[in-house]
């Protein structure tokens, strides 16, 4: 079983190492980079569609994305069970996102389009997104325009309507994440036919590689699953 894991805004394919340890041998991790190596996508759907392009022809997979690597880890799903050429992930993790029809581009478009580096930082850190010692950073001039531009990409996501997947969905969250409540990680039933499978972590928006050994019994407990 291979994992296919997409980090979220301003987040790194590294934060995923914590997994792959807690996984191997049964499960391999496969972190992905939503920003490629060449001219980045202008939509969220369009990284998505770049990167279908990774999973594997033959052999079991899942996907699995955290915050806005969760809402591109669910549009990657929906145009892999739209067509007919890959075969269908076993089941889509979606952690400390909020569903499509509420994910937070409003909140975002402001922040993106006028905010200094203090207020982007500041309210981020308010929200639970990032660590307040951001604003204080050194090497924050690297890493704020990267998380800038991923963030533009959730204030213009646009979700088309379409049919529920049809494979399981597990959708986490931590349970001090102000980002993503419970009510609003629950309304990810609707976009699913399958199972679905919520679950509360101890801690905030970054619980998945705070608690490895907690995701890897809960990948576990669900890829032994007939």
């Amino acid at each position: 079983m291979e994992l296919l894991c997409v980090p979220g805004a301003g987040g790194s394919p590294r934060a995923f190492r914590p997994w792959a340890g807690a996984l191997a041998p049964d499960i391999t991790v496969r972190p992905l980079n939503p920003r490629g190596r060449d001219t980045p996508a202008s939509s969220l759907v369009g990284v998505a569609a770049r990167l279908v392009e990774r999973i594997p022809r033959d052999g079991r997979y899942a996907l699995a994305g955290h915050s806005m690597g969760g809402l591109i880890a669910y549009e990657m799903a929906r145009l892999v069970c739209a067509g007919d050429t890959l075969p269908r992930p076993e089941f889509v993790v979606v952690a400390g996102a909020r569903p499509p029809h509420s994910s937070p581009a409003g909140e975002f478009a402001r922040l993106v389009a006028v905010a200094d580096d203090d207020e982007f930082l500041g309210e981020l850190a308010a929200a639970g997104l990032v660590e307040p010692a951001a604003r204080h950073s050194p090497m924050r001039a690297l890493f704020v325009p990267t998380l800038r531009a991923d963030l533009r990409l959730v204030a213009e996501y646009r979700p088309e309507p379409g049919d529920p997947l049809p494979v399981d969905l597990l959708a986490w969250h931590g349970a001090d994440d102000p980002s993503a409540s419970p009510a609003a990680v629950g309304d990810w039933a609707r976009y699913t036919a399958a199972g679905f499978h919520p679950a509360a972590f101890p801690g905030g928006h970054h619980f998945p590689f705070e608690r490895p050994a907690e995701v890897a019994a809960r990948l576990r407990a669900h890829v032994s699953v007939p």
